[in-house]
């Protein structure tokens, strides 16, 4: 299912409004009458900050040089220890990644 977030969207009912469908025989035809039961979705009126918030983590860095500096630093002064185990693991986890793309 792909959601637009782009899309107009029309405000929800209040509650205890009642709202009529093709299935309550309103007159004439109604796009999607013959969807008994289609999936529909609404956004709420959080969307602007659904939006303002994904655009601020779009505009931070993949790579945060802070850590990078900070576990360079740690790897290079040997106090971080690093089992054999731990190494495989992420060895096996790397080549499954790449041979899944």
């Amino acid at each position: 299912m792909r959601i637009d977030l782009n899309a107009p969207t029309s405000e929800a009912p209040e509650p205890g409004q009642s709202t009529k469908s093709a299935s309550q025989g309103g007159s004439g035809s109604t796009k999607g009458a013959g969807l008994a039961g289609a999936d529909t979705a609404s956004l709420s009126q959080d969307q602007g900050k659904v939006q303002e918030l994904a655009s601020q983590v779009n505009q931070m860095p993949e790579i945060r040089q802070d850590k990078v500096a900070a576990l360079k630093s740690a790897i290079q002064q040997g106090s971080y220890p690093v089992t054999s185990g731990q190494a495989a693991e992420a060895l096996l986890a790397a080549i499954q990644v790449s041979s899944a793309a």
